[in-house]
């Protein structure tokens, strides 16, 4: 047995020692934000070269945009490797969606899928590149697009957040209104957020399970829903 085998089976044994599963391991480093879901410490440099690169307000809207994307896509493809197969700028006839991120086939064959029950077979990423907070319509649209692809999870990384605070004819009351009403809940990432993944006092997961837990606990209902142009069109 060489080096690298003994560290697994002694890990493995420690895992069964402790009565856990694998999925009932990942449920609680969600929970309790262990750093075995934060990303290497290669991975995590990458990522704060991007935050400070967006944080630095140099940049086109564009290239904002496209650093938000590769920020976001190195969090999901390297929190855990192998978990999620991540399709960057999908089509449908209308539209392009910034992230399509599909469990991978192994992460359900192992059951791994069913610690986060919540993301469903697919969910989707938005990364905004607005200046300011996102508006209330595109809060609507997102949900439109959501159904579109058969979604009913989604991830909207903006910068600024999104605008309101209690008021519920805003982004964050229509955010509640939409988990309620339709069934879909869409978390908000914003740079605090980025910030704390990219300092290591949060992992991904764990910021996503109390985020989705506060929507839950949090809903109230009222239609405000902005129909997506690609509403009529199916990828």
């Amino acid at each position: 047995m060489d080096l690298e085998e003994k560290k697994f089976r002694d890990a493995e044994k420690l895992l069964h020692q402790s009565g856990y599963t694998l999925t009932e391991l990942m449920m609680a480093s969600s929970r309790y934000n262990s750093s075995l879901l934060m990303v290497s410490n290669e991975d995590n440099e990458k990522c704060k070269v991007l935050y400070n690169e967006i944080k630095k307000g140099k940049l086109t809207r564009k290239q904002k945009g496209q650093k938000l994307e590769e920020l976001t896509s190195i969090l999901f493809e390297k929190s855990v490797e192998n978990l999620f197969d991540i399709y960057r700028n999908c089509r449908t006839s209308t539209n392009e969606i910034d992230l399509l991120i599909r469990w991978t086939e192994n992460a359900r064959l192992s059951g791994i899928n069913n610690a986060f029950p919540c993301f469903g077979e697919s969910f989707l990423a938005e990364c905004k590149n607005y200046d300011g907070s996102v508006s209330v319509t595109f809060v609507g649209k997102f949900c439109s697009l959501m159904s579109v692809t058969n979604t009913n999870f989604g991830i909207m990384v903006s910068w600024d957040g999104v605008s309101g605070r209690t008021k519920w004819n805003d982004s964050k009351g229509l955010i509640k209104k939409i988990a309620l009403h339709e069934s879909k809940y869409i978390i908000v990432i914003d740079k605090n957020d980025l910030k704390q993944i990219c300092d290591r006092k949060q992992n991904l997961f764990s910021l996503i399970y109390d985020k989705y837990v506060a929507l839950k606990e949090e809903i109230d209902y009222e239609t405000y829903i902005v129909k997506h142009e690609a509403e009529d069109c199916m990828i």
